[in-house]
């Protein structure tokens, strides 16, 4: 065989191994979950922060934490400790991006904080019992009688200075 033949015959064969072969495809697929979570309201496709006016911080559905300002810089946390993220009143936010605190003055004044009101439990005020008088505590009498036989008052019969017992002076 001669080299155009050659040619030809490999040609061929390429063909016809390419045409037997299954088509290959190249498919990426992302599948990003933005589910909303248990607590949030439901969100349109594409949505990826919530603003929570509760914390004043933010959702980050994407990466399911939350993003909150302390210590002077803006925090991503996966739990907040002491909030009830069912008691939050979260906003859908319509921005894509990485920095959603960029725009929290406007967040702020657009979402002011819920002002929860408490009320305040009853006051049960009971009536205090009445108090009889029925004479001196306990111990009281014996306390009034050493007393008065201190200050001189003898009221006992015994050391008068004249001999009778129930005089308090003297006779002259």
């Amino acid at each position: 065989m001669n080299f155009p033949s050659r040619i030809i015959c490999t040609a061929l064969l390429g063909a016809l191994a390419l045409a037997a072969a299954p088509a290959a495809r190249a498919q990426v697929n992302v599948n990003i979950n933005t589910a909303p979570p248990a607590w949030g309201p439901p969100v349109p496709q594409g949505t990826q922060f919530y603003y929570i006016p509760e914390i004043d911080g933010y959702y980050d559905l994407y990466a399911q934490q939350y993003i909150v300002f302390q210590n002077g810089q803006w925090v991503a946390l996966p739990a907040l400790n002491g909030y009830d993220p069912y008691a939050f009143h979260p906003v859908v936010l319509d921005y894509r991006g990485r920095q959603p605190w960029v725009y929290v003055g406007a967040h702020r004044d657009r979402y002011p904080r819920r002002v929860v009101v408490v009320q305040p439990r009853p006051v049960v005020v009971r009536p205090r019992p009445v108090i009889i008088n029925r004479g001196l505590p306990p111990g009281q009498a014996k306390k009034l009688y050493r007393e008065g036989y201190r200050e001189g008052r003898y009221d006992d019969n015994r050391g008068n200075g004249n001999g009778n017992g129930h005089s308090r002076g003297r006779r002259d």
